[in-house]
C-alpha cells in the first residue's frame, strides 16, 4: 500500500505574500548586502593615505596588465551575483534600459572600489579589474535571463506542472542548490588542462586515501536533506512509472553526488576523493531511509532537535578540525574579515559563504517544522549565535586555529538567509510558478 502524504513530510508552505513585492524586495535586499560585501571586502582594512598628492597615488594604477588569468576569472566570478541579483531586483518585464543600467551600475561599483584602492597602500587598483568585473555583471545578467527563460519553458509543459505543483518541489530545489554549493565552494574554477590532470593523478594513484572528517558531516547532512525532499517530490508527482520513490531518488542522488565529485577536477582548491563520494552515498542512503519516517508536524520537536544537533555537529567538526588542542588559547579577533583581507576577495567570499551554508539548514528547517510559530526565526538566530560563539571559543584552543567573529557573523547571516528563503522565497516561488502573465525577459 502506498504511504499517504501526511505519513511522511507535510505538504505545507509559508503564507502567501504579494508576488511582486516579495520577489523584488527580497532580491533588492540581497543585492544591497552583496554590494556592501564587495565594498567592504575590496577596501579592507581601510588603511588610506590622506596627505600624499593624488597625482602621486594615481601612479599606482595598473593600466596595462591583463596576463593574470586567475585574477581575471575571480573578478568575473565576483560580480556574477551582482548582475544576477540586479536582474531580479529591477526587471519583471522586458526592458533594455534597465538591463543596460545594471551593467553600468556594476561598472560603477567596480570603478568606485578601484578608486578607493588608489589611496590604500595594501591594495592595487587595475583597469583589468574594472573590465572583468563588468564582464562578470554581464554574465550574471545573462544567467538571470537564461534562468527566467528556462523556467518559462519548463512551466509551459503540462508534464512539468506536476513537478512545479509538488509541495516539496521548492525545498528539494533549495537543498539541491546547497549540495552543489557545498561541492563547488570556494568556486575558484580553472579550465587549465594541466590543473585538471593534477587533480586526477593523485586519485588514480591513491584512490582509497582517507582522512579525519572536516566538511564530511555537513556534506552528509546536505545529501540527507536533498534526498529526503527529492524522494518526496517523486512520490507527489504520482507517475505510474515510479513504483518506489525512495529507490529511484536514492539512485538519482548517488549518481548526482558522484558527478559533482568528478567536477571538482576543475576547482583549484578542491580534490575529487573516494571518501567524499562515499560520504555522499551514505547521506543519500540515510535520506532514503528517513523518507519513510512519520511527518514533521507529528513530531516537530524531535525533528527540530535532530536538525539543531546535526547543524551543531557539522559546524563543530568543521571548526575544530584537526582536533589537536593546546592549553594556551589564541586571541579572539573582533574585527570582521581582518584575517582574510590578504586573500583574494573571491577566496574570502567563498570561505565566508561556506561557513554560512553550514547554518542555512537551521533557519530553513526550524521554520519548516514549526511553520505556525512567529518566534521560530528569532529562536533559530539565537541558536546560531550561541552555537557559533561556543565553537569559536573552543576553536581558540585548537592548534592552527583562531577565534574569529567573522565566522559568527556568517553563521547568523546563513541562518537568517535560511529563514528568509523559507518564507519570502517559497511564497514568491509558489505564486510565480502558478501565474501566467509574466512571460517577458
Amino acid at each position: 500500500m502506498k504511504p499517504s502524504p501526511t505519513n511522511l513530510i507535510d505538504s505545507h508552505g509559508p503564507p502567501s505574500r504579494p508576488h511582486h513585492r516579495t520577489r523584488k524586495s527580497t532580491a533588492r535586499l540581497l543585492w544591497l548586502l552583496f554590494s556592501f560585501f564587495v565594498v567592504y571586502g575590496t577596501t579592507f582594512p581601510f588603511s588610506f593615505h590622506h596627505r600624499l598628492p593624488f597625482s602621486y597615488l594615481a601612479r599606482r594604477i595598473d593600466w596595462t596588465s591583463f596576463s593574470n588569468i586567475s585574477d581575471m576569472v575571480q573578478n568575473i566570478l565576483l560580480f556574477i551575483p551582482f548582475g544576477f541579483l540586479g536582474y531580479f531586483s529591477l526587471i519583471y518585464k522586458s526592458s533594455w534600459i534597465k538591463k543596460i543600467a545594471i551593467v553600468f551600475l556594476g561598472a560603477g561599483l567596480s570603478t568606485s572600489v578601484e578608486f578607493l584602492q588608489i589611496f590604500s597602500p595594501l591594495r592595487y587598483p587595475a583597469l583589468a579589474d574594472i573590465i572583468f568585473n563588468t564582464i562578470g555583471t554581464i554574465v550574471g545578467l545573462a544567467l538571470g535571463i537564461l534562468l527566467k527563460k528556462s523556467v518559462l519553458e519548463f512551466k509551459s509543459h503540462p508534464r512539468s506542472r506536476k513537478f512545479i505543483d509538488a509541495p516539496s518541489a521548492f525545498p528539494a530545489a533549495v537543498f539541491l542548490i546547497l549540495v552543489v554549493g557545498g561541492c563547488w565552494e570556494p568556486f575558484n574554477f580553472s579550465l587549465d588542462v594541466g590543473n585538471v590532470w593534477s587533480h586526477i593523478k593523485p586519485l588514480l594513484h591513491h584512490p582509497f586515501t582517507f582522512s579525519l572528517p572536516n566538511d564530511d558531516v555537513f556534506a552528509c547532512i546536505q545529501f540527507i536533506l536533498a534526498t529526503l525532499f527529492v524522494c518526496r517530490v517523486l512520490q507527489e508527482v504520482e507517475w505510474r512509472s515510479i513504483k518506489s520513490p525512495a529507490l529511484i531518488g536514492c539512485i538519482l542522488m548517488m549518481a548526482f553526488g558522484i558527478f559533482l565529485e568528478g567536477t571538482q577536477c576543475i576547482i583549484q582548491s578542491r580534490m575529487p576523493e573516494v571518501q567524499d563520494a562515499l560520504v555522499a552515498m551514505a547521506g543519500t542512503l540515510i535520506g532514503a531511509v528517513i523518507f519513510h519516517f512519520p511527518g514533521f508536524r507529528e513530531r516537530p520537536i524531535i525533528w527540530g532537535s535532530a536538525a539543531t544537533m546535526g547543524v551543531f555537529a557539522s559546524a563543530a567538526v568543521r571548526g575544530l578540525h584537526p582536533f589537536i588542542f593546546t592549553s594556551t588559547p589564541s586571541n579572539f579577533n573582533w574585527i570582521p574579515f581582518l584575517p582574510q583581507y590578504e586573500k583574494t576577495t573571491a577566496a574570502a567570499l567563498g570561505e565566508f559563504l561556506a561557513n554560512g551554508m553550514v547554518y542555512f539548514p537551521l533557519g530553513f528547517l526550524l521554520g519548516y517544522f514549526f511553520s505556525q510559530s512567529k518566534r521560530i526565526p528569532w529562536i533559530a538566530l539565537a541558536l546560531s549565535l550561541s552555537m557559533s560563539l561556543l565553537i569559536e571559543v573552543v576553536q581558540g584552543f585548537v592548534v592552527g586555529r583562531y577565534s574569529d567573529i567573522t565566522n559568527t557573523i556568517g553563521a547568523i547571516l546563513g541562518c537568517a538567509l535560511g529563514s528568509l528563503v523559507l518564507t519570502r522565497g517559497w511564497s514568491a516561488y509558489t505564486i510565480y510558478m502558478r501565474q501566467e502573465d509574466d512571460d517577458q525577459v
